[in-house]
């Protein structure tokens, strides 16, 4: 094809495949902003290093070293060989066009060792799809097809090069093959090309060819990126330079809930636009690895619960939306009959059974066992290598199921009449509250107004046999290294945690005001807290209603003390103990290091590691509000976690969170292990080994903790 028709075609090809991703991406934009307003803009240069780190540097990939070393390596050539591709389209137009100047020949140097190790990944990729087959993998045609693009890019550029300059030479042009000195591969290609009988001007329709393959391949590849599970190719970046900067722990809040409660306004999630716009950029995002599944807690024990799923469910019902939302017209609700069913063309079990519920569209595409499933551990976006947040989206639903259609599972109904009425969970008698510290001279801010620090028991600690002895041991901690505290006693209430994970909003927000005004009215500053639900409802979600303190659990205060002096050890009989992180203070707030220094300042103590720890680690069962559910679908959280657990074969599994406590005990109690091992609290491993003074410890100043000496930030 001779050069002066390159303009025409590649005008009309820009055209064509340019109109086609506009139409397409208008309608993926106007759903995305028919979504609620949420502010993702601010704190620029956070949001910048999230990028470079997470986004360009791919750092969340490598999990999974292999499959993250070829997704990375395919990711930094796709950066890279966007200059080539900019370069080949303007030379549709002006084909002697030089881009890049003086840059050019190192460009060509990069850009040819790049298209061959992207081929190198390639060639892994399909290996991996078509032999190694990983159980996470949705396998399709179209991640097959997709590879096949990237792989034909890389070859196509590699001939273009190759026929172009080698007919060129051979018309007649000394110094052609001279533009691809630099470039190891297209030289020799070229060099190959110039020994063979073709003539020049066969070698150049032949380079024609191979350019107009090369750039009908990126129009058509980017055509069908938003029509696939490819859509993150495009949406990745601004999703990881636009996710969340609040607290991981804390929840979305919920303003005026008691207008919207009397004025019968919806609450949660249940139609289209009712998810932000960011959480409708979040279901354009989903790569479909699996790496959410194959992490979850109940997936992995045989709950309906399949995080990457809920995301396509989802995802795929805002998509069959999108004809009404351009229409503007608004939701219908609930389908509500098999014929209408039919008429939609969802004639699936499932959503007849929905129909006849009168379930929410949004909310059918779902199933609602999984909702109630989920612990909240947030293994899933620990996971996610492009920052997807599941758990608001599970959450928003159960808003919705329990504070507009009152519908959860039966034993929820008795935990949430309890948290109303006597403010635990549990239904025990408010004046009990401080009954554990009766005979132990523990102060309430009563009798000690002006304490350092108040230590908020919590529900677990002051009402669950079990847990009393954690926090008579944390508070005999305090005492003797001359902590200067106090506690709320009858005056404290539930923290609220339980009730927002179920979805009770207005109940959580009722019981967070008034364990606020209490702290208020005290001048509470510095909370410690022995329980991380707790511990993260506190530090992370009481400043969305004013209440804004200096938080720290004990976990994290007991080893400064160690440190500092405050407390001595004593060596006592060796213990291998393993160490069972809770998610509310790993994955919720990242404290993985201060319990296990604790744990190492006991002399005699071997601590030893789970194959799954830290960011790894695995849930016990009892977050999200699963704590006071039946678990009746598959095998029990908990006995796959003290599974894992005994895998070390430990003298002691040691966790620092009441409710991890009772489900390991009683994982270790089913698997008959009682005689064998012990399941303790940080603080009762410690207390144990505490050397106790002859005399009274006098108070002392505050214990420095990593976060302890600055004033707290002002209230929001």
């Amino acid at each position: 094809m001779s050069y002066e028709y390159r303009a025409i075609v590649g005008g009309l090809l820009l055209l064509l495949g340019l109109g086609l991703f506009a139409r397409t991406m208008y309608v993926r934009a106007r759903v995305l902003l028919a979504g609620r307003p949420e502010t993702r803009w601010d704190l620029v240069a956070v949001r910048a290093k999230a990028l470079f780190t997470v986004g360009l540097g791919q750092s969340k990939m490598f999990k999974e070293p292999a499959s993250g070393l070829l997704h990375a390596l395919t990711f930094w050539g796709f950066v890279i060989l966007g200059v080539r591709t900019t370069q080949l389209f303007v030379q549709a137009f002006v084909p002697e066009a030089a881009v890049l100047g003086p840059l050019q020949p190192a460009y060509d140097f990069a850009k040819d060792i790049t298209e061959a190790i992207v081929l190198l990944a390639i060639l892994g990729f399909f290996y991996r799809r078509l032999v190694v087959r990983p159980g996470r993998i949705a396998y399709s045609a179209e991640a097959l097809v997709i590879l096949g693009f990237i792989g034909g890019l890389m070859v196509t550029d590699f001939l273009y090069d190759g026929l172009h300059y080698a007919g060129l030479h051979k018309a007649g042009d000394p110094g052609a093959l001279d533009h691809l000195a630099w470039a190891p591969i297209g030289s020799r290609l070229a060099a190959y090309f110039a020994t063979t009988s073709l003539d020049g001007r066969t070698l150049q329709m032949l380079g024609e060819v191979n350019f107009w393959l090369h750039l009908t391949i990126i129009l058509t590849f980017l055509n069908l990126l938003p029509l696939s599970k490819h859509f993150h190719v495009i949406t990745s970046l601004p999703n990881v330079f636009l996710s969340k900067l609040e607290p991981k722990g804390a929840l979305s809040f919920v303003p005026d809930i008691e207008t919207k409660l009397e004025n019968e306004v919806s609450m949660g999630l249940a139609k289209t636009e009712d998810l932000s716009w960011k959480q409708v950029l979040d279901l354009y995002t989903c790569t479909e690895c699996g790496r959410c599944e194959v992490n979850c807690p109940a997936w992995n024990t045989d709950k309906p619960l399949n995080p990457k799923m809920i995301i396509l469910d989802i995802r795929d019902h805002v998509y069959a939306d999108a004809k009404r939302i351009l229409a503007g017209t608004k939701a219908s609700g609930a389908l509500k009959s098999e014929t209408e069913l039919a008429i939609s063309g969802a004639v699936t079990a499932r959503e007849v059974a929905t129909a006849e519920g009168q379930l929410p569209a949004l909310i059918a595409a779902v199933n609602t066992d999984a909702i109630w499933a989920c612990t909240t551990c947030r293994s899933c976006s620990e996971q996610c290598p492009v920052m997807i947040e599941h758990v608001d989206k599970i959450l928003d639903i159960r808003r919705h199921l329990v504070m507009t259609r009152n519908e959860f599972p039966k034993e929820v109904a008795t935990t949430l009449k309890n948290l109303e009425n006597k403010s635990n969970p549990w239904g025990m008698a408010s004046g009990k509250r401080a009954d554990w510290a009766k005979g132990l001279d523990i102060p309430t801010l009563a009798e000690n107004p002006n304490p350092e620090w108040l230590y908020f028991v919590g529900c677990a600690g002051s009402f669950d046999d079990r847990a009393k002895q954690i926090t008579m041991a944390t508070a005999r901690i305090l005492k003797e290294a001359g902590v200067s505290f106090a506690i709320m006693g009858k005056k404290e209430k539930c923290s609220g945690d339980p009730a927002r994970r179920i979805g009770q909003e207005y109940l959580f927000q009722e019981q967070a005001k008034e364990n606020i005004a209490t702290m208020q009215e005290f001048g509470v500053r510095k909370v410690i807290a022995n329980c991380p639900h707790c511990f993260n409802t506190i530090k992370n979600e009481y400043p969305q209603l004013g209440g804004t303190f200096e938080v720290v659990h004990h976990s994290e205060f007991i080893p400064r003390l160690v440190a500092d002096g405050r407390l001595t050890l004593k060596a006592g009989a060796a213990q291998k103990i393993v160490y069972h992180d809770s998610c509310y203070m790993g994955r919720h707030n990242d404290v993985y290091e201060a319990p296990r220094d604790a744990l190492r300042a006991i002399p005699g103590v071997q601590l030893v590691e789970m194959e799954r720890s830290r960011k790894l680690g695995m849930c016990c069962g009892a977050g999200g509000a699963r704590m006071f559910m039946e678990e009746k679908i598959g095998t029990r959280v908990n006995h796959l976690r003290v599974d894992q657990a005994l895998e070390t074969k430990p003298e002691v599994i040691a966790s620092s969170c009441p409710f991890c406590m009772t489900m390991l005990s009683d994982g270790v109690k089913d698997k008959e292990q009682m005689d064998n091992v012990r399941t303790r609290d940080i603080a009762e491993l410690i207390a144990d080994a505490m050397v106790i003074r002859d005399k009274p410890t006098e108070v002392l100043a505050p214990a420095p903790s990593p976060t302890l000496d600055a004033d707290p930030p002002p209230a929001v």
